[in-house]
């Protein structure tokens, strides 16, 4: 069964660099992001895309944690 997982997150990690190999490659135009009167240096549409995937992750993640360490004082 370890066998099987330890392919299956091969296989997961594949996908997904391929999956970020082609957005890096598609979409190399420099765009500039604005929100009210700020304005972000111009990147590549990849690095905005990888970076806002990346955050995404990790505040998934910490507010995972934020969660579990709630429920965990709660019960004890």
């Amino acid at each position: 069964m370890a066998w099987i997982k330890t392919q299956l997150f091969r296989l997961l990690l594949l996908i997904l660099f391929g999956v970020l190999f082609l957005l890096a490659t598609e979409n190399s135009t420099s765009v500039s992001l604005q929100f009210l009167s700020l304005r972000s240096p111009e990147l590549p549409l990849s690095w905005w895309l990888v970076g806002v995937f990346i955050l995404g992750l990790s505040l998934g993640g910490f507010s995972a944690k934020v969660k579990q360490w709630i429920h965990g004082s709660r019960s004890s």
